[in-house]
């Protein structure tokens, strides 16, 4: 019950890596509230959530915006009474030729991945500076490498770790640890679209040898949100099978 007693809330909550978040938060004791784009998604995993926390809760909203962020962290921060852990999984992606996106497809990823963890952060803010808290985002391993068919994307996740590291010595004097996390190829609905040959690739060049499972992540995640890492901040930390470590 490394949580015990906190408020958490994790945006992109509703499914994939952020579900899978926060359900472990969850079983480590925190009570927690999910923001999705999707009701339909919230509703379906809110039951595996209240197994361990009965008292957790959701919201649908569009994240894309200062205003629209503001609004719904500040609510959920009203419901729950107070906020600790803020966790950004918000995330999309369109895998196309970098000559060939539209404006709109390169908007898009680069307003949900990128700017709504910059205003998600920016919104929790006000409910850190009295006490300090933890601020989590998952970017990826494209935030290390040049991610050909995935340009904004890659430009995304590249700006997330340099908000995490550029928050975290901005806010240490509030008491706000700042870090992130870098997943290589997991399984989830983002992934389920490769094609074959992509899979294989990526399965390849993972040292290990497959995808991670979503669980994997957990125990990182919960690390860098407890007390145990009260010293760690402004970090990135890969959960990739040793994709990153490894050369040619």
């Amino acid at each position: 019950m490394r949580l015990a007693g906190m408020k958490a809330i994790v945006v992109g909550g509703s499914s994939g890596i952020g579900a899978s978040i926060a359900e472990g938060f969850a079983r480590e004791g925190a009570r927690v509230g999910v923001i999705g784009r999707r009701q339909e998604k919230i509703d379906a995993v809110l039951p595996s959530l209240r197994k361990h926390d009965p008292n957790a809760i959701g919201l649908a909203a569009d994240m894309r915006g200062k205003a629209p962020c503001g609004r719904a962290i500040d609510a959920l921060v009203a419901a729950m009474g107070s906020l600790d852990i803020l966790v950004n999984s918000q995330g999309i992606t369109i895998v196309k030729p970098s000559a060939d996106l539209s404006e709109d497809e390169y908007l898009s990823v680069i307003d949900t991945d990128l700017n709504s963890v910059f205003f998600c952060c920016q919104a929790a803010f006000p409910h850190f500076k009295a006490k300090g808290g933890s601020i989590l985002s998952i970017a990826s391993i494209a935030g290390h490498r040049g991610w050909p068919m995935a340009a904004h994307y890659a430009a995304s996740k590249h700006g997330v770790i340099a908000l995490t590291r550029t928050l975290a010595t901005e806010w240490a004097e509030n008491s706000i640890r700042v870090n992130s996390i870098s997943p290589g190829y997991f399984r989830t609905e983002l992934t389920s679209t490769l094609r074959p040959e992509r899979v294989a690739l990526a399965t390849s060049r993972t040292p290990m040898g497959r995808f991670g499972e979503l669980g994997e992540l957990v125990g990182a995640a919960v690390f860098l949100a407890s007390n145990e890492a009260s010293y760690v901040t402004g970090a990135d930390i890969p959960v990739d099978g040793g994709f990153l470590a490894k050369g040619l």
